[in-house]
């Protein structure tokens, strides 16, 4: 744990610095579309040896809260597809409604929030509610690297290679940032989809 935290430290120091890299985020962002169950399918080197040591299965849940900000469940496996459960709470957040792209992200146990910058998005066209396909989350400074899919077989027969290829053309070749392949299969024992425990003000008191 103390790892984890002098990471997001330094995370957020590098936050707070200017905006080297130059990255685009996306235009327009529906949140009703972003909801629901993810699959982590890449991360990078500067999150897989700190964030998610070990980590395989990794899911993120997100529901629509009603202050507006949208709920966070991040959940992991260690070591195999059955092993020790983990999860993390928290919520995301729009800075500037003139960037929907770049958010911020609030978790449970970190001492500071950091950049969560949606940068590329697939097609609206999963399920019944057309949600985004696919997801591609860093901060303002490229170190991080998330890759979310909906549906993992989906997303490798379909946008992978376009994907992987995106991130080669926009920097995300170094050694820290490349992307890693996240263990995901049929005998990842998955948590039920959750909700995350963070109320408004207004919910709390009325309890």
């Amino acid at each position: 744990m103390r790892i984890v935290r002098i990471v997001a430290l330094l995370v957020f120091a590098l936050s707070n610095c200017n905006d080297a890299f130059g990255i685009d985020t996306v235009p327009s962002l529906n949140s009703s579309q972003y909801i629901g169950r993810w699959y982590q399918v890449y991360a990078d080197g500067a999150v897989v040896l700190t964030f998610e040591r070990h980590a395989v299965c990794v899911t993120a849940d997100y529901t629509l809260r009603k202050d507006g900000k949208i709920g966070v469940v991040n959940s992991e496996r260690l070591y195999t597809e059955t092993g020790e459960g983990k999860n993390i709470t928290g919520y995301v957040y729009l800075t500037d409604p003139k960037q929907p792209g770049k958010l911020t992200v609030h978790l449970q146990g970190t001492p500071a929030d950091l950049p969560y910058w949606v940068v590329k998005l697939g097609p609206a066209s999963f399920g019944e509610q057309n949600l985004y396909q696919y997801s591609i989350v860093t901060d303002n400074q490229q170190f991080q690297l998330y890759v979310l899919a909906r549906d993992v077989d989906t997303f490798k027969s379909q946008y992978d290679e376009e994907v992987k290829s995106w991130l080669a053309d926009h920097g995300f070749t170094k050694s820290y940032n490349k992307p890693v392949p996240i263990l995901q299969n049929k005998n990842c024992l998955y948590p039920k989809p959750r909700v995350s425990p963070y109320q408004t003000l207004m919910e709390f008191l009325s309890q």
